[in-house]
């Protein structure tokens, strides 16, 4: 039998958000984000100095095209000054031929 190749330039590939929101609500204001992208060797980057966001919130994404895969875990109400946590994380998706050459 024959190994089936893929030819990974023409298959759509997932692309993730993680979108940190304000409140759990999608209409909440963005605190902060990363992007993951589906190409070889790619590594998100972390900055110091603020980043022009794509969104101001969730429910932008989903216009632009995003998919909802996870929805934040409710948790009580919190400061975070108090703990080393940013919002609420919203992780969307997107599928799209990714042209990596």
């Amino acid at each position: 039998m024959e190994a089936v190749k893929f030819d990974s330039s023409t298959m759509p590939r997932q692309r993730l958000l993680y979108l940190h929101a304000r409140t759990p609500s999608v209409f909440s204001e963005i605190l902060g984000f990363t992007l993951i992208e589906p190409i070889e060797g790619y590594r998100a980057e972390i900055a110091a100095e603020a980043q022009e966001w794509p969104y101001q919130t969730v429910h932008d994404a989903l216009v632009d095209g995003w998919q909802i895969v996870q929805f934040p875990h409710l948790q009580a109400p919190f400061s975070d000054q108090d703990l080393d946590v940013v919002g609420y994380e919203f992780i969307l998706q997107r599928l799209e031929i990714i042209d990596d050459q």
